[in-house]
Order: structure tokens, then sequence, then C-alpha cells
């Protein structure tokens, strides 16, 4: 829809171009409202607006206005746009306060302006202004677990803005034990469990640790609730009753159920501990482990035990991390292929207490390691590109250079990726950038720790300065490849075919609209190919450094001994030709023993 709505835009700005006086009115944008569902007003409220037109590079303004109380009244909104057909809009405080309360009927007007377009569209808006609101609160009666959201049903709550539900509660805990503790604390946050679609019926506060430890147990006695407002003023609720059962954590679930070395694993559940409140949570793996050759082997006694990383009181994460012997080989569970039928049992520890939840039914699969090469492409990276005059074509130049990286790890599992996972906790970063900041000209550079062998580390950072790389920085530096041309310099891998390749395209730098579908498509392609290759061949080198090659060393302690066509020889070993591949099929290759070594640390199966 936004594509439609900024051609129209554009048509109608074209069409009153060049006129002088009679150019005619401004063009119009479409722009639509939907009536708001909303009943009370307080300083701070949030509303969401529905409609349609909202451009992101637009300007956008809403207002109400409208009569209160037999005055005529008009409220500026604060607008927050969320998408095309979507606002939040916020009731400022001092406005509200400014009016005052009552009830208020009339007009939602939007105004939305883009340039010299405009549009704006109204809809019917009544609500009831408040400078506060008294919360109810029902009685309390259900099970609890450390750390995780006890929820609070009532009305009138408050929230965002407008300032904040807190809750009190007091009564005494006695523990399975028998040990009997008084619980009374004060001005616990309580927050709506979702935005959207709130009615201030519902709120959760966490039931902290501190409080009586995480001993099972059972509360009996009271809560309340006070809302403060963002203005400063305070509301207070009645107390009712609140009985709570203290209860061991759980594992609910776990996600997804089959996963390889460094993919994020998600465990949700329920008392959780770790993070400000302190605390730690692990679990354990027990059962049978089979291979896909049907060989099965149980765990050690207890069990594998696993410390994830804390996100919340319901929800960790973890990846697997088995070590290995030198010959790439391990017996820990996650280093080969396989699925685990047993059970999932989780443990909290809090001071010197310690509490063990129920074992879950568990069957996960492991999958073959994958290494993940999250490939980055800095602005400098781009902006560089006007020196080979192929700026206006970034987007065909990345293409070639992930297409390279590729083809050159095809039948291994490694996945390239333009976006930082969000599935795996361990991914391998490269960044592409301009200049070499090492001052060295440096085509690139794996500035990490020695050779991983095996690939042990699956978050190898080929970027910056890492702690161990004495300042080196790391990455793949496009304008070191300049000297490749005979003008540059005295650079032995320089030659002519560069500067027959790119001289045409510096000349006269490719336009945005020229390619493809132009009458320079051929030499714009080799230019762009050309250069493609030469940042993708590079990339593949230098992952290949830190995945642990080469196997057998012969030029130096990082490269091979020399060779025709291959990947992991001294850079004054390969020559423009190969690196350019200017002649199809003459790509470099990895050594039948590098080969053999990533197909072994990275089966696709």
């Amino acid at each position: 829809m936004r594509a439609w709505l900024l051609a129209t835009a554009l048509l109608a700005a074209c069409t009153t171009a060049g006129g002088g006086q009679d150019d005619g009115p401004p063009p119009t944008l479409p722009v639509t409202v939907e009536a708001v569902d909303v009943d009370v007003i307080l300083p701070g409220t949030a509303v969401a607006v529905q409609g349609s037109g909202f451009l992101s590079d637009a300007l956008i303004d809403a207002r109400v206005i409208g009569r209160l109380e037999g005055r005529d009244v008009e409220l500026v909104l604060s607008v927050e746009r969320v998408n095309d057909l979507a606002l939040q809009v916020v009731f400022e405080a001092a406005d509200v306060e400014r009016v005052g309360a009552g009830e208020l009927a009339g007009e939602l007007v939007v105004d939305v302006r883009l340039g010299e377009a405009a549009g704006q569209d109204r809809a019917p808006f009544r609500a009831r202004i408040e400078p506060g609101l008294t919360p109810v609160v029902e009685p309390v009666r259900s099970g609890v677990f450390p750390a995780s959201p006890v929820v609070v049903r009532g009305a009138d709550f408050i929230a965002g803005d407008e300032g904040r539900t807190l809750v009190a509660l007091r009564g005494e805990f006695v523990s399975e034990s028998g040990e009997r503790r008084s619980l009374d604390v004060v001005d616990v946050v309580a927050e709506p469990p979702a935005t959207a679609g709130w009615q201030r019926d519902t709120v959760q506060f966490a039931f902290s640790p501190t409080w009586v430890g995480i001993e099972p147990g059972h509360f009996e006695g009271e809560i309340r609730v006070d809302n403060v407002g963002a203005t400063g003023w305070r509301q207070r609720s009645s107390a009712v009753s609140a009985t709570l059962d203290l209860l061991p954590p759980v594992v609910e679930e776990v996600s997804p159920l089959a996963a390889s070395r460094g993919q994020a694993v998600f465990i949700h559940g329920q008392g959780f501990l770790g993070g400000v409140e302190g605390g730690l949570t692990t679990f354990r793996l027990q059962g049978e482990f089979r291979t896909p050759e049907g060989f099965g082997v149980m765990t050690p006694p207890g069990g594998v035990l696993v410390s994830p990383t804390w996100r919340s009181g319901t929800e960790l994460v973890f990846s697997l991390d088995p070590p290995y012997e030198f010959d790439c080989t391990s017996q820990a569970l996650g280093a080969v292929p396989g699925t685990l039928i047993g059970t999932a049992t989780p443990e909290i520890t809090f001071g010197n207490q310690v509490v063990v939840g129920d074992p879950t039914p568990l069957e996960f699969e492991i999958l073959p390691t994958r290494q993940i090469v999250y490939l980055r492409f800095l602005p400098a990276f781009t902006d560089s590109l006007r020196l080979f005059g192929l700026r206006n074509v970034s987007g065909p130049v990345k293409d070639r250079v992930v297409e390279v990286i590729q083809r050159d790890y095809a039948g291994v599992n490694l996945e390239v990726r333009l976006l930082p996972p969000d599935d795996f906790l361990e991914f391998a970063t490269v960044e592409v950038g301009g200049p070499d900041p090492n001052a060295q000209q440096l085509f690139g550079l794996d500035n990490t720790t020695g050779l991983d062998r095996c690939n042990l580390r699956l978050d190898d950072n080929l970027a910056g300065q890492n702690a161990d790389s004495n300042g080196a920085y790391g990455g793949i530096f496009v304008e070191s490849f300049l000297q490749l041309s005979p003008r540059a310099g005295d650079n032995p891998l320089a030659d002519p075919a560069f500067d027959a390749i790119f001289d045409p395209v510096i000349a006269r730098p490719v336009d945005a609209d020229e390619y493809p579908g132009g009458a320079r498509d051929a030499e714009i392609g080799r230019a762009i190919h050309t250069l493609g290759s030469l940042v993708g061949n590079t990339a593949t080198h230098e992952i290949g450094h830190s995945l642990g090659l080469p196997v057998a060393p012969g030029c130096g302690q990082y490269h091979n001994a020399p060779g025709d066509r291959q990947i992991m020889d001294c850079g004054a070993d390969r020559p423009f030709a190969e690196r350019a591949e200017l002649e199809p099929g003459g790509e470099a290759v990895f050594t039948p023993e590098n080969r053999a070594y990533l197909e072994r640390i990275l089966p696709l199966r």
C-alpha cells in the first residue's frame, strides 16, 4: 500500500509542476482514520489509532477538538508512527490537566504531510477525562513461582506514561519445612501482561525470591494496589485476601526440539532465577542418546548439567558447547548427531537454598554442527565503491560476494547471512569495509587467536580489534584492491587487466538506472563480477583461517605450500586473474586435505 501511496503523491506532484501562478493546489495524500475505542483519558494516556496513509517519511500531527463540559477544547497529541496503518498517540499530561475533567466529545484529526503533498482525515472521538483513577483489585488465589509473574485482576489500573500500578503484600509465609516468615512488601511495580487491547483489568508482578526464599510453601495474607500518576497523584484500592502457594520451578517447553552446536535453544517455564534478583538456574538432561545408526548410550550418572543464560523468570536460553579432543572427536553431548530421549529437570539455587523441580519428558535431536557467518557490509564499503565507479550498483556487488562464498563452501555446513542471527548464540562475524585500518593495504585479515583447530570457536570475530590481536583490525578491505592496478605502485600482483576492467567505469561511474538493461551492461557486469570475486575470494580465505585452515601448512604457519588455484595459499601465490576469476572454471578451490577437514568438522548430515 505504501508504494502505491507514494506513487500517487509523486504523480500528483508531476502533474502540477512547472506552471508559475497557475500551478493549482498542492497534491493530496489519501489518509484515513478509524474511530478510536477508549473510555478514559488520564494525563499521559496512550491510544492506538488505526487507519492508512501514515507514510514513514511524512510529518504526522494529531489533535482532538471538541466540547468538554460546555467548553470548546483542543488537545495536541504526541504521535508515534507504528507502520503505514497504525499510530500511537499520547495525551500529554500538561494538556490534560489544563482542560480539566469531564466528558469530551468531538473529533480526532490526523494530518499527514510529505513535501508539498498533504492529507487529512477525521474520526469521531468520545472519552471521559479524569485526573486520576482509583484501582479495584479482586481477591488473589493462585500458585506462584520464584521470579515469575503473579497475575492480579481488577479494574482501573494504569500503565505507561500515565504512571505506575504498585502492589503491596502483607501476611505470613509457611515453608514446607515449617519455617514461618512475615511478609510485608510495598510499591512492587505491576505491569500489563500485554499492551495491545489492554482494558485496565489485569496487571502482573514478579514474586521476588528475596521475600521468603525459594523453598515451596504457603502464603496467607492480603493484597492492595495503588495507582501513582505521572503528575504525582496517588489513589489506593481496598485490601483483599491473597492466598499464594509457592511452587518449585517447572519446564514447560523446550524450543526448538532439534538444534546444532551454537544454536539458541529456549527453555520456557516458571520459577527461573538469575538477573538482578540473583540466584542460579541449571537443569539436567538425562536419558538415552541414540545415534542415526541406532547405537544407544545412557547419559552419565546425574545426567548432563546445563547452565543456561537467564532471560527472565519464565525463559532461559542455552546452546550446546561440547569440548573436543585434538583429533576433533568428542564423547560429550552435542558433538555428534543423534537424539536424546529422556527428561529435563530444572534446579534453582538462592543463597543456601536449593530446589529441584519435577522432570519433564524430552525428545531432543542434535543436528550436525553448522557454522553461521554474519557478513556485515559496513557503510565504508559502499562509500569506497565510488573509487571503482560502482557506488550505485553496490547491491549486485554484494550479491556476487555472497555467491562466491556460498559456492566455495558448498558441500559443508556453512551458511552466510546478511543480518545478525537471532536463532544462534554463537556465529562468526566478518566485516567488509573500505580502507585498511591497519594502514598496510591488506586485502583481508583474520585477527582471531591462532588456528582454531576443530573449529572450537563458532563465534570468531573477524572485525575490529579483538583482545588478543595486538591491535590488528580484522575484516575485508575493499580499497586495498586498488593496488592491483599497475598505476598504483609496484605491487607484484598488479595486472593490466585490472585497469582494462575498471578504467571505463571509473572514468564514467555507473548511474543507478543504467544497470541492468543499459548499453554498458557487459562492461558494468564484468566490473561487478570482478570486484565481487576479489572480495568474495578474500572472505572465503579469511573464513577458512577462522575455521582452522590450512590443515597442512607450507607457506609459513598459516598457508598452504604454493600450488595452482588453492584458496589457502599465501597472498603472493594468488595472482589477480585467479582472484578475479577472469576465466570460467578458473576459481581457486580448497586442497583435498583442507576440503576433507571442512567436511569433517561441518558435515551436512
